[in-house]
């Protein structure tokens, strides 16, 4: 078998090659953020192509436009001679004769650096050129395909210095020296694996049967990979428990660029922003899209260092999330995205799955993986998202919102996939154990659709609900006519209650002294948070925990300082204890605790009388057992 094998891809070289793409870039030529690419093209019957370049791809929900970045395209014949090019929209061009189609070449620009703000692509999603330093590529930027051709495979060779590396999850046949080669199945594989060139020097982790690579730019030094591989750590083991052993991908890779804004972060966490500063915050800041993006055996990530490796507190919850879309979309989704039409792109009305149900995962994963308290689940995570999901309006069905989300009204409402989303989810876990006494979990009904569908099998957009209800429970319908497909708002109060938590709106009742508020003589930048601190601007010298200005404080500490370590509060003039940051210093503050009448709102405690049912369902939620 081999040695026919070896005879069929050594005899037939040239059809093998004229039916695929066959991309060549040097990275070794950039100049001015600008790369020059070629393509040997597949061979063509028709008198006429269209070559085009995304209008969107799978994991973001806008309009990119990568054909924007687009310049110099000229197209020629196997004798060089040039043939007749149309640009018939922003991200296609139209050959002819293609019969003649030999050879293709384009002058692309780096998304980063562009001054369109009309076309500005989400960093994650973009690309990023410094020559002899990095290329940040998502292959949608600078790789185009014909109309019909999407399934040849595609093969990438760069020219780049000696000693820059290509690090990415398609198949490296060949890296030696200056030139590399990725090949891809088809287009959509190359659309799924982003590709990061850097200088600077890669770690690595095994988490169960997953070897994973962390490759990193960042603009302040070379160390970031070692920290974001710290960090990963931890995170990466509680997806380990939370799955049960074995992951469902033998590798993976974290593509990283971390821009230095310790600048910036001085300023932020000054205390003390002077007018003058606030023309270069705008500059430094606006159009900056910092976050990530999944892709099957990689993500990406654009992220900002404001000072003290501030990165790294953002990569944990977020690697979380965007790892468990291994799930949904990428091994759960419907036909829309398989099969996903990069020129006229439709959205699936079922962002309540991919990025609800994958949020709320991050969400129990940090607590069953002891990465997070289930206090601070509650007060503060949990909390936060359900605050934010009242702001967003009730009668306009999920679904409808997730359909139409490249349009007016939907597209200013896609923020509460991450909000009303994972409460939506949690509700769902919540009735999933309600209507199976416990033996079914959202989970456990994910883990189930992965294996009847996989990445290869899609779903028909009509038929997933149906296909959930059935594997758990026929009353499991109405969850999803009342809030998914409907428009009754959320019962957060009955859902808590299934696993023993008293949610309450609004109550009266007995709460500590607002450190923070101007009632204690203390004003504090609210509205600027890293890594969950605030800094003061101003404090009394008579506030009660001796606050000074410049004091650096956890949110959550504010309201657990006044807590014994079991949760209840301190009594009225025991002693409170804060750790502030104080120039750069750990300085413990101590001080009499005091309580007064008030409003609480999103309170959230624990039944002290819960029933058998209560107990059993809290601890599967909570600990995953």
């Amino acid at each position: 078998m081999k040695k026919i094998l070896f005879f069929l891809l050594f005899a037939f070289p040239i059809i093998a090659f004229s039916q695929s793409y066959y991309y060549k870039t040097s990275l070794s030529t950039c100049k001015k953020d600008k790369l020059q690419v070629s393509l040997d093209c597949p061979v063509l019957e028709q008198d006429t192509v269209n070559f085009n370049f995304p209008m969107t791809i799978p994991g973001t929900y806008d309009i990119l436009n990568y054909g924007t970045y687009i310049s110099n395209f000229k197209a020629f014949d196997e004798n060089q001679k040039a043939l007749t090019v149309v640009k018939s929209g922003v991200n296609t061009y139209k050959i002819y004769p293609a019969k003649n189609l030999k050879t293709i070449t384009y002058t692309v620009a780096d998304s980063w650096d562009s001054k369109e703000k009309k076309f500005k692509i989400f960093e994650p999603a973009g690309t990023g050129f410094e020559k002899d330093e990095y290329f940040y590529i998502n292959s949608g930027g600078l790789f185009g395909f014909f109309d019909n051709l999407i399934l040849l495979p595609f093969t990438l060779r760069f020219e780049k210095p000696a000693d820059m590396i290509g690090y990415s999850s398609l198949s490296c046949p060949s890296n030696e020296n200056t030139i590399q080669v990725f090949n891809a199945t088809d287009y959509h594989q190359l659309i799924d694996n982003p590709i990061l060139f850097t200088t600077q020097k890669s770690e690595k982790l095994k988490v169960a049967n997953t070897d994973i690579v962390v490759a990193s730019y960042y603009e302040g030094n070379d160390s970031s990979a070692y920290y974001i591989q710290q960090e990963l750590d931890s995170s990466m083991h509680a997806i380990e428990k939370f799955i049960g052993g074995t992951l469902p991908i033998s590798d993976y890779n974290f593509l990283n660029y971390v821009a230095d804004f310790r600048d910036v972060g001085k300023i932020l966490m000054s205390g003390k922003i002077k007018f003058y500063q606030y023309p270069k915050l705008m500059r430094r800041m606006n159009g900056q899209g910092f976050g990530a993006l999944e892709h099957g055996n990689s993500s990406s990530y654009f992220l900002p260092d404001f000072g003290k490796n501030s990165y790294c507190g953002m990569v944990s919850g977020t690697a979380i999330h965007e790892f468990m879309h291994i799930y949904a979309p990428l091994s759960v989704h419907s036909v829309l995205i398989g099969n996903f039409d990069y020129v006229n792109p439709q959205m699936s009305q079922h962002l309540w799955l991919y990025e609800g149900v994958t949020e709320y995962f991050a969400t129990i994963i940090a607590m069953q993986g002891n990465l997070e308290t289930v206090e601070s689940t509650l007060q503060h995570n949990l909390k936060d998202k359900i605050v934010s999901s009242y702001s967003y309006p009730d009668s306009i069905p999920f679904t409808v919102m997730s359909a139409g989300v490249f349009n007016d009204p939907y597209k200013d409402l896609y923020g509460q996939v991450y909000e009303r989303g994972a409460v939506m989810a949690m509700l769902l876990d919540f009735e999933i154990m309600r209507l199976t006494n416990g033996n079914k979990t959202l989970k456990s009904i994910i883990f189930e659709l992965t294996k009847t569908y996989g990445k290869d099998k899609s779903f028909e957009e009509n038929e997933i609900i149906p296909v959930i209800v059935k594997l758990v429970h026929p009353d499991l319908q109405a969850f999803f006519d009342n809030y998914v497909t409907g428009t009754k708002p959320l019962a957060i109060q009955e859902g808590f209650a299934a696993i023993g938590v008293n949610y309450q709106k609004e109550k009266t009742g007995i709460v500590p002294t607002d450190l923070l508020a101007p009632e204690n003589g203390v004003t504090a930048n609210m509205g600027i948070v890293i890594n969950n601190r605030v800094t003061i601007k101003k404090a009394d010298s008579g506030n009660l925990a001796g606050l000074m200005a410049g004091d650096k404080v956890d949110r959550d500490e504010v309201v657990n300082c006044f807590k014994t370590a079991t949760g209840e509060y301190l009594k009225e003039g025991e002693i409170a204890h804060l750790t502030v940051d104080r120039k750069g210093k750990n300085v413990e503050l101590s001080f009499p605790a005091k309580f007064k009448e008030g409003i609480i709102r999103n309170s959230m405690e624990m039944y002290t009388d819960m029933t058998i049912e209560q107990v059993k369902y809290f601890k599967l939620w909570s600990e995953g057992k």
